[in-house]
């Protein structure tokens, strides 16, 4: 099939989030009208894409957003298809691991039929010539059918359907197609073309066609004839053409946007390449393919496959045995609730159920009941908790990681609605859910935190599986598992804040909450970030909310974590600037407290008038080194000096226009983080925690015979003043000075509290999002003569960039590096996350 047919929503951003616990991020808009529905891709801050405006949502050091650059959009997608996030198996294995059921004897007259079908599309071809794709698909749509009714018994037993679905998207502004795709027949009426629909050319396809419908798709076909766009060869190995990496890339974004519209635990899914098949199974953690069938030589291996799937039930098919169609009369109920909201929420609760209330069986995203544990402190909270669920507010367009889905729900017990969070947590030891992570907060009165309602692990346990088919010898990937827990606030996304004085307001809260759970309860939250702070309000006035606490770690696990951890936690943009130069460094309140200058400045950067605007290129420069910037060095990702400089010399690097208190503001800002930096010492952090450096793993000392020191008389009392200087002085870098300003929450409060104070305030100084400064900028170079333009889109997701589901990469002795090597690189978001810059799960 032609893949430029394809068409892309509306754009995309994301950011590949450096997490240590895990998650995921870019955004795929989807909604023309705001709320706009994001789609998180993770990717890093280095991106090849050209002419993409870029802006960092949700932790990644270099989320982008693709502007309609169907290309850009594939090349990302691409990423997420390449080692070491794919395993190959044999045939004989893939079909023992990953697709259940017993062998089935194929008939004489099914492994004929299916010769002449693969025989007849070859058509006597050599594999260096392009043929007609189309001709495949009648074929395959009739020997797939006649397979999964043999496996279920019988003809026309199997409840499972395939369609020639390559020219009839499921929408006039989505052109997207699969080739092929198997359905569930009781969806006829969703995947049936409407009557203006074009009809085939071909008349051997008139009985199979079907529209494309990822919310529908239970398994998709991508036919390839082109040799140069095969994506995998005949052991299942990736085809290193640029045509076959874009093949991949296309797989790749069909596959998540399956996984995003359906509730899924796995998906399979068929690459066809004239007479040959692989097959892929897709979780959470990563791709399995097999080696290829040769549908001429072994039939029986193509109909094997299809017979156990005709026969699987739909758990053993990927769907999530708690999320099941709502009921008509559920659905009215939602509405006549619906109907009662006003204000933003309703803008949300609209968006989040209107499609499917208008659209019905052909709805792009129809109405689901998902269950949820109960509060295991709420004693009205009696087994799962019923909540109905449209169309997501935000969802991860990635893969693998924690995948994680926002919706707008109805509590169909309180008759009220609420938000879900959907994701899928790293299995690891001694890890806390972010549902415990709530109660724990709860318990121990934090303010300015989401009311928790309910959550805990998905009942019964949902866990992936591709983990485990891969070789440890080379890497070991982490088992995850799905999450789901419920908030009762909608708030607003932080940069939808009206003026500079609402999000003053704002992060003053956020900075409370942020205060009240290190003291209260001895926790950082770790990834302060734009897309972490809420807006609610009491009454008329606008209060920030914390949220999102699924990387925090208590004090204690803090300080039990070694210096040489490469883990670190957070989101690229706002990360502080020691934590991007210094990837050793434990981590310190410090380095939240920090992030929320780093909000300030990001806002101030894009939203306000300053200094910078009138030099497009001097700007772009700015937002590249001070947010986006990182390059390899050793086996770590850093980021750009800059970022430290400015705050050394208490500079924001740009000076605000139009709006004193918010400049003033800002000056006030930096000013604590110049007293701070003053007070680090920068020799002794290049010593301990820089990627260069070596640290022993554990340092001998003994007792030595101090020397008499006879300096000439003229210098006697200097020498004896520097010796005392030096015996007080810091030896060891990150320790805690008293004089350091961001140790504790203090200055960041007196700096807000004495903005607020002011009661004379611009309140119109805040730009559309139409006019973000951000957008259009021009091109930065950011490595191997890729570029990318800088932007922004309305975002409005509440959700952070994914986890990379590697725990920790064993490397092989001979894939050794120099040691010495420093390098700027395309970073993909496994890799940083591997290598440091995101974040491997170590707990």
């Amino acid at each position: 099939m032609n893949s430029e047919a394809n068409s892309l929503p509306a754009d995309v951003t994301g950011f590949p989030s450096v997490d240590s616990h895990p998650d995921d991020t870019t955004l795929l808009d989807l909604n023309a009208a705001e709320p706009r529905l994001e789609h998180k891709l993770e990717t890093p801050p280095t991106s090849i894409i050209q002419n993409v405006p870029t802006t960092p949502h949700k932790g990644t050091p270099g989320t982008l957003r693709v502007d309609k650059d169907k290309a850009a959009y594939k090349a990302l997608q691409a990423e997420q298809m390449e080692d070491p996030q794919v395993t190959q198996l044999s045939y004989a294995q893939f079909l023992a691991m990953c697709v259940p059921g017993e062998t089935i004897k194929i008939s004489d007259k099914l492994e004929a039929d299916c010769r002449t079908v693969f025989n007849s599309a070859a058509s006597g071809k050599r594999e260096n010539q392009v043929g007609r794709e189309e001709e495949l698909y009648p074929g395959i749509c009739y020997m797939v059918k006649q397979a999964m009714d043999h496996g279920a018994g019988g003809p026309g037993l199997s409840e499972l359907i395939a369609k020639d679905t390559a020219h009839w998207p499921e929408s006039g502004s989505d052109r997207r197609c699969f080739d092929c795709s198997i359905y569930n027949e009781s969806d006829e009426d969703a995947y049936t073309l409407d009557d203006e629909q074009e009809q085939p050319k071909i008349k051997d396809r008139a009985p199979y066609i079907g529209r494309t419908l990822f919310s529908r798709a239970v398994m998709p076909f991508e036919v390839k004839n082109d040799p140069k766009k095969r994506p995998f060869g005949d052991s299942g190995e990736l085809l290193q053409t640029q045509e076959a990496r874009m093949t991949r890339g296309q797989i790749a974004e069909y596959a998540a946007e399956i996984l995003s519209r359906q509730h899924r635990s796995h998906l399979f899914f068929a690459s066809v390449f004239q007479y040959k098949v692989n097959f892929l199974y897709i979780d959470r953690v990563s791709t399995v393919i097999s080696e290829s069938i040769d549908c001429q030589k072994q039939p029986k291996e193509f109909l094997q496959f299809f017979c156990r799937l005709g026969s699987m039930t739909r758990e053993q098919l990927g769907y999530d045995p708690t999320a099941t169609p709502a009921s008509i009369k559920e659905i009215e109920v939602m509405r006549q609730r619906a109907l009662r909201m006003d204000g933003y929420q309703k803008t949300y609760v609209d968006s989040a159920i209107s499609d499917a209330l208008e659209q019905k069986e052909k709805s792009l995203w129809p109405i689901y009941k998902l269950l949820v544990p109960p509060n295991i402190k709420d004693p009205q909270q009696i087994g799962p908790q019923a909540f109905l669920v449209g169309k997501p507010r935000s969802c991860s367009s990635s893969l693998t990681g924690r995948s994680t889905k926002g919706f707008v729900a109805y509590d169909v017990r309180k008759d009220e609605f609420v938000f879900l969070k959907d994701s899928w947590r790293a299995d690891i030891p001694r890890g806390r859910s972010e549902s415990d992570v709530y109660l724990m907060l709860q318990a121990a009165k934090v303010d300015n935190i989401a009311t928790f309602r309910c959550g805990g692990d998905v009942e019964p346990r949902q866990r992936t599986k591709s983990q485990k088919y891969f070789n440890t010898e080379t890497v070991d990937f982490i088992a995850r598992i799905h999450h789901r827990l419920v908030i009762e606030e909608i708030g607003k996304p932080l940069d939808d804040y009206e003026s500079a004085h609402e999000l003053t307001q704002v992060m003053y809260g956020a900075l409370k909450g942020h205060w009240s759970a290190y003291k209260n309860a001895e926790v950082l939250h770790r990834d302060i970030s734009d897309g972490n702070i809420l807006i609610t309000y009491q009454g008329d006035e606008p209060r920030g909310i914390l949220i999102d606490w699924d990387l925090c770690k208590t004090m204690g696990e803090i300080a039990e974590q070694k210096a040489s951890n490469t883990n670190r936690s957070g989101t690229w943009p706002f990360l502080s600037a020691l934590r991007i130069l210094y990837p050793r460094k434990p981590y310190e309140v410090a380095d939240d407290i920090e992030s929320f200058v780093h909000i300030y400045l990001w806002f101030a950067a894009r939203f306000h008038g300053h200094t910078l605007t009138g030099n497009r290129d001097n700007f772009a420069t700015y937002v590249n080194d001070m947010f986006f910037q990182c390059c390899k060095e050793q086996d770590f990702y850093v980021g750009s000096s800059r970022k430290l400089s400015q705050l050394q010399a208490g500079n924001a690097g740009f000076a605000l226009t139009g709006n004193t208190n918010l400049a003033s503001l800002i000056d006030e800002l930096m000013k604590v983080c110049k007293e701070h930096y003053a007070c680090v010492d920068i020799k002794s952090m290049n010593e301990h925690y820089a990627p260069t450096c070596r640290p022993p793993a554990e340092q001998q000392t003994a007792k030595v015979k101090v020397p008499k020191l006879s300096p000439p008389p003229e210098f006697a009392e200097a020498f004896a003043a520097n010796v005392a200087e030096t015996a007080s002085a810091h030896t060891v870098a990150g320790v805690p000075s008293p004089q350091r300003t961001l140790d504790n929450h203090g200055a960041l409060f007196r700096a807000l509290g004495l903005a607020l104070k002011n009661d004379i305030w611009v309140i119109n100084d805040k730009l559309p999002k139409e006019k973000d400064n951000f957008v259009g900028l021009p091109a930065v170079t950011m490595t191997e003569g890729r570029s990318i333009v800088l932007g922004t889109s309305e975002n409005t997701s509440k959700r952070k960039a994914v986890e990379d589901n590697r725990k920790t990469t064993k490397k092989r002795k001979d894939s050794k590096t120099d040691s010495g090597s420093r390098q700027q690189t395309h970073m993909t978001r496994s890799q940083a996350r591997a290598q440091g810059g995101l974040h491997p799960v170590q707990e």
